[in-house]
Order: C-alpha cells, then sequence, then structure tokens
C-alpha cells in the first residue's frame, strides 16, 4: 500500500527506506547509491529503484540517477522520528529487560513499525527519558521529554569537571550510557540533584558531596555531566 496523500504516513516499507537512507548518507557524508540501500535491504536493485521513485514522489527524498539519493526535509523529519523509535525500543529490551543486544536490535527493527506513539512516549517516561541507546549514540528528544527550566538553556550549563573547588551546582544533563548512569544513581548523582566539589586532584578526579556522602568521580565522566552553577543561579 503506497501512499495517497501527505497526511498518511508511510507503511513498513517505506519507514524501512528512509531509515537506510538515513543511515547510509551519514556515512557516506552525501548521497546514498542505489546499489547500497540493495545491499543493506537485502533487495534488488530494480526493486529499490522502483521504491526510490515513489519516495521521490512522495516528496520524502530526492532521486538523480547516476548520482543518488538524499533525504528532503519532510523525509529526515520521518527517517529521525523512525530512528528514535528504534533506539527507545532497543534501549527498553537492554535496560529494561535485559534482552542480549543483538537480539535487541533485531526485534526492535520488527518493533518499530507497530507500537503506537503514546505507548513509545511512555516507555520513555518509564526510562527517565534516556539520552544514549546502548549503543552510545545520542537519542533525540520527544513530545514527553522535559524542556528547559524557564530562563536556563543547555548553554547555559557546564561540565562538571569545570567546577571549583567549593562551588556548588545542580546536575541537569547526564550525556552516559544507562549502564554508567545507573551507577551512577546508586550514588546519587541523577538529574536535578545539588551537588558541591570538595576537592579536585592533580590527575583531574573530583570528590564531591551529594544527598550528604561523599564520592569520588572521574575527569572523564565529570566531563559528561552538565551543571547549573548555583554560584551563576545566585548572582542572577
Amino acid at each position: 500500500m503506497g501512499i495517497r496523500s501527505e497526511n498518511i504516513m508511510p507503511n513498513e516499507r517505506f519507514e524501512e527506506y528512509l531509515e537506510t537512507i538515513l543511515y547510509i548518507t551519514k556515512k557516506n557524508a552525501g548521497p546514498a547509491r542505489t546499489s547500497q540501500i540493495a545491499e543493506e535491504l537485502n533487495l534488488s536493485s530494480p526493486s529499490v529503484t522502483e521504491m526510490v521513485q515513489k519516495l521521490s514522489e512522495s516528496g520524502y527524498i530526492e532521486y538523480t540517477p547516476y548520482h543518488g539519493v538524499t533525504l528532503t526535509d519532510k523525509g529526515l523529519t520521518e527517517a529521525l522520528r523512525i530512528k528514535r523509535r528504534h533506539q527507545l525500543l532497543e534501549t527498553f529490551l537492554v535496560d529494561v529487560l535485559g534482552a542480549d543486544p543483538k537480539i535487541a536490535h533485531k526485534e526492535a527493527c520488527e518493533m518499530e513499525h507497530s507500537i503506537s506513539d503514546s505507548t513509545l512516549e511512555k516507555m520513555c517516561a518509564f526510562m527517565g527519558h534516556p539520552e544514549v541507546c546502548p549503543d552510545g549514540n545520542p537519542i533525540g528528544q520527544g513530545e514527553c521529554c522535559p524542556t528547559e527550566p524557564p530562563g536556563a538553556s543547555y548553554r547555559d550549563y557546564i561540565p562538571l569537571s569545570e567546577l571549583k573547588e567549593g562551588e556548588r551546582g545542580t546536575i541537569k544533563v547526564i550525556s552516559l550510557t544507562r549502564e554508567i548512569k545507573d551507577r551512577l544513581s546508586s550514588i546519587g548523582l541523577i538529574p536535578d540533584q545539588e551537588i558541591q566539589v570538595k576537592r579536585k586532584q592533580r590527575q583531574g578526579t573530583l570528590s564531591i558531596t551529594t544527598m550528604g556522602t561523599e564520592v569520588a568521580v572521574g575527569k572523564d565522566i565529570a566531563s559528561k555531566i552538565m551543571v547549573q552553577s548555583l554560584v551563576d543561579v545566585n548572582n542572577n
């Protein structure tokens, strides 16, 4: 079943093509060749050419024979939506259910086309709006994800590693894998938690207090934890 109007979402086959084209164009840093799409999807070149023409007619891609395929703004939006669905499903299967990553990837490919948006957003909220998937790639934000507080934006935050001894801050963003975030959570390092840097050692390790307990955090980890300095907040 093809697309009859712009208000009808692409079917599973269309979605697979858009997701594949997004992957290849990023890898190529340029247009995706139809031969690459055919190889990735394990399909014949004539079948790919036929579908590419349909996608072009529907406004999802720009296709120039002998040059390649690129996503339009409309196609990119849809491809990123599909990619996020896959990443959230894969994260849920691995981090919540403990599934093997390879199996989770395969099953997420099948589930991403059928799960409803409302159920997906509930899963995202249940997992605490994860920022990276099991393979370490960032997950895009959805409608359910919390927005920045009034008067603050991401550029107002600084890495925890940049706080000086004695300075305080509030954790806002943790850009690490789920496994590491779980370990940090167990020692009280979670979003919206106030912390204070007690000591900074020469090799970059920070001794900080959180929830009344002093813990040590390595420089590499601290550089991926974004905080809002309470010094800046109090001065505003």
